[in-house]
């Protein structure tokens, strides 16, 4: 089994809105960003080839935690229920995936889907396991 790192950092708004404005010309705050360390042509077909283990790592994410929690405020949703998502859209861009059109949102929508699926299931069943 080959295993891959991912970097994640929890940072503030400012902090998120100078990467957002330094990466993506996008001056505003943001929950997450996604800086994949290794370039993926298809990521429906395979990771990333290397041979050192040093390059076995996927890439950074950034999360801005008061972003998340006002966007979770206004949503009315826990941040343990937004976490998971965001980590997995975050992890489907440092493997490849993008949204900029309708055809590449699909693709990714499906996959992170098929990923909180397993992790919901996983999740389902270790708490089966403590009320036991």
């Amino acid at each position: 089994m080959v295993l891959w790192d991912i970097g994640v950092h929890f940072v503030d708004n400012e902090h998120i809105q100078e990467l957002n404005k330094t990466y993506r010309n996008k001056d505003k705050a943001t929950d997450i960003l996604s800086f994949p360390f290794h370039q993926v042509t298809n990521p429906e077909i395979d990771l990333p080839k290397t041979n050192l283990e040093d390059d076995m790592n996927l890439g950074d994410m950034y999360l801005s935690i008061p972003y998340i929690l006002q966007d979770c405020k206004q949503a009315n949703e826990s941040i343990s229920n937004r976490l998971p998502i965001l980590l997995t859209h975050g992890i489907c861009h440092l493997m490849g995936y993008d949204h900029e059109d309708d055809s590449d949102f699909k693709i990714m929508s499906e996959r992170e889907d098929e990923i909180l699926g397993q992790f919901y299931m996983f999740k389902d069943k270790k708490k089966k396991i403590k009320t036991q």
